[in-house]
């Protein structure tokens, strides 16, 4: 009797394509844990905070104006012209010269059930300057005058005290500008617009999810933040200058001119009326608190080499049925990736409960038991014995190093395979392949 070689292949080939089934299920349940998770950083945002972005201190002026309308008119056949003044109010703002922002970020863990995430809560002291206009406009009466501060979810703010002109002023809620909707604003007398500078002070406790943004609305932006966590991600529009980052926490700088940035222009642009404001929105940059590993994410990326994995496997096993000719049987390929598809299933599974790292080890360790021992009979000799655990310990191994090294993950990838492949060419160099499957009648 003789079963060829590409028969053999063939059915390994039919067993892989069957055992993908289970491992397609995975990967929908994985995205499944990943969505919950989602779901449930939403749901503490809506309990508590939003992401936070501060934008200002901005002074909105209330002008009422007299304008001249001249319109023609016609009586008897005869045609003048009739002038009439109309008093129109119109709000303008006004951005700081210098803007001076100090941040000192803390974090908290808050979730529900299997999941979390996180809380970023600053303590902010906040310096501005103004240079305010010697005259007002003409044919304009100021009327009334209120410092803005914009906010991401005004629902984080803990405490805010604000000093203008030296002298302390109580904030109440809402901005007045449209494009603003959630912030704060001081009511002002009008007394301060005769001074030719207006020097503004403010510290704020301010809580928000995930991340922290700081919008350049002065001339001159200036912004420090440091914090305990040390897995910072600089976003938005810019980066820091010279960021440091250490396991204690980072520090970062942003130094932000009018010249390198659209924010004021942008801010002029819409007014304090208009109902949207992308542009200056946009210009936005800050801190994003990174979860170091996040399970699901990790989970993800393992089940990405689920196909390689179960082919280096079952095509370990083919090898020692050739090499130390003992019949496996399609079932015993089967049941050894169902084992393969049971490591991905438990590290999802522990990961939600024990970590990443712990979940992987008790996994990987339990799937190259259970492999080792149900493939013992294939090999021959006390020392062949470890082949298989071995080969398993290796192979998880280098998945794991994959998975934490993302910028080496080819390069690791590409040089493993290579001596995979070379191995297993220098094993089977003296192997008579056409000969392979035959038996004796």
């Amino acid at each position: 009797m003789r079963s060829g070689v590409g028969v053999r292949l063939g059915l390994v080939g039919l067993v892989m394509l069957v055992l993908m089934v289970p491992m397609t299920m995975l990967r929908g349940l994985v995205a499944e844990r990943q969505a919950r998770a989602a779901e449930v950083a939403t749901e503490i945002a809506e309990a508590s905070s939003h992401a936070q972005r501060l934008l200002g201190p901005m002074l909105l002026v209330e002008y009422e104006e007299r304008r001249l309308h001249v319109r023609t008119v016609t009586e008897g056949g005869v045609e003048r012209e009739v002038s009439e003044v109309k008093t129109e109010r119109r709000r303008e703002l006004v951005l700081p010269d210098r803007l001076r922002v100090d941040n000192e970020l803390q974090t908290e863990r808050r979730g529900r059930s299997l999941f979390s995430t996180l809380l970023v809560h600053a303590v902010t002291d906040l310096q501005a300057a103004f240079t305010l206009p010697s005259t007002p406009p003409p044919d304009t009466r100021p009327l009334r005058l209120w410092l803005v501060m914009g906010l991401g979810d005004n629902r984080g703010l803990g405490s805010l005290e604000v000093s203008v002109g030296g002298r302390t002023h109580a904030p109440q809620p809402g901005t007045g500008v449209g494009w603003l909707e959630q912030g704060v604003h001081v009511p002002l007398p009008l007394d301060l617009l005769q001074q030719r500078r207006l020097e503004v002070a403010a510290n704020m406790t301010l809580s928000g999810t995930g991340s922290m943004h700081w919008l350049p609305a002065g001339s001159e932006t200036e912004v420090h933040a440091h914090g305990s966590w040390p897995h910072p991600g600089f976003t938005g529009d810019r980066l820091p200058v010279s960021p440091s980052v250490a396991a204690d926490g980072f520090r970062a700088k942003w130094s932000v001119s009018r010249l390198a940035s659209q924010a004021q222009q942008a801010i002029v642009r819409c007014g304090a009326d208009a109902p949207h404001c992308p542009a200056a929105l946009d210009a936005s940059f800050g801190v994003r608190l990174v979860e170091p590993v996040d399970r699901n994410l990790m989970t993800e990326r393992a089940m990405k080499y689920a196909l390689l994995v179960l082919a280096l496997v079952l095509g370990a096993v083919f090898v020692l049925e050739v090499t130390q000719r003992r019949a496996v049987h399609p079932v015993q390929y089967g049941l050894t990736g169902l084992a393969l598809a049971m490591f991905f299933l438990l590290l999802l599974s522990l990961s939600e409960h024990i970590g990443f790292g712990a979940a992987y080890l008790v996994a990987a360790g339990a799937s190259t038991a259970l492999i080792s021992a149900y493939l013992s009979a294939l090999q021959q000799g006390r020392a062949g014995r470890w082949i298989v655990p071995l080969a398993l310990g290796a192979l998880y191994g280098l998945l794991y190093g994959l998975l934490q090294s993302e910028d080496y993950a080819l390069l690791m990838g590409s040089i493993a395979l290579f001596g995979l492949l070379a191995a297993l060419m220098l094993a089977t160099r003296h192997l008579d392949w056409s000969r392979v499957g035959a038996t004796t009648p």
